[in-house]
């Protein structure tokens, strides 16, 4: 019988460690190498740029002090630049009050439909406290369930509003009605509800609103005009 030989078992090799280099965001290292140079200033170089500055200031006020024509330039580019900078915030401000619904109301559709979503809210919502509603509240926002507007009509019943801030040719569906008439009694506990728009309302919508016990009133952009300048009917009217 022939012996067999057991061959050495071969040692095993451990794997070589990694280091792992740690990488600094590169935001970091730019950061570095811009307070790098500070780093290096000694306090006699910090001293001398101190000194530097400080004659360099000295000069430019002695220079201006004996070229007053200079200086009174120099005051009037200033002062003019700082009140056409206070004019274009305050206009640009102003503007921006303005699309918030706040000022003047709105004379025309297009002005109507330049307000922001938030400002054709509290313009409704002023057109309905200048018509003698109360406890005026403005409920738009990402949670409204479907309704934007909420006030006590002077007859003293719960008005819900739906604000769509809408194109021309962007009708509102009959889906938006199936909102509004879902949870302005349930939810919001009103009397009645309508929906005001800069647009119109497509033919689905007209249809299964007539089909309502309750229709809702739908207002649309001439009836919007007409509420806003006094010749036409409130929404709860």
């Amino acid at each position: 019988m022939a012996s067999t030989t057991r061959r050495p078992h071969p040692e095993r090799r451990r794997p070589a460690r990694r280091t792992s280099r740690r990488r600094h965001p590169a935001g970091r290292r730019r950061g570095a190498v811009r307070r790098g140079w500070r780093r290096h200033l000694t306090a006699g170089d910090r001293t001398a740029l101190i000194i530097v500055v400080v004659l360099a200031l000295l000069f430019i006020g002695d220079y201006l002090s004996r070229h007053p024509g200079i200086l009174a330039a120099l005051l009037t580019v200033l002062g003019l630049a700082g009140v056409t900078t206070a004019y274009l915030w305050g206009r640009r401000r102003y503007r921006r009050w303005r699309l918030d619904g706040h000022g003047e109301l709105p004379t025309d559709i297009d002005h109507f439909r330049a307000l922001s979503p938030g400002g054709f809210e509290r313009a409704v919502a002023r057109l309905c406290q200048r018509d003698g509603c109360t406890k005026v509240e403005v409920l738009g926002g990402a949670n409204d369930r479907a309704g934007d507007v909420k006030a006590r009509t002077p007859d003293g019943r719960w008005l819900l509003i739906q604000c769509k801030r809408y194109t021309e040719t962007k009708k509102v569906s009959a889906e938006v009605l199936y909102q509004v008439n879902g949870t302005y009694q349930d939810t919001h506990g009103c009397d009645l509800a309508a929906i005001v728009t800069t647009s119109g309302f497509t033919a689905s919508a007209f249809d299964w609103n007539n089909d309502l016990e309750a229709p809702l009133k739908l207002m649309g952009s001439q009836a919007l005009l007409e509420w806003a300048d006094g010749t036409g009917r409130a929404p709860w009217q």
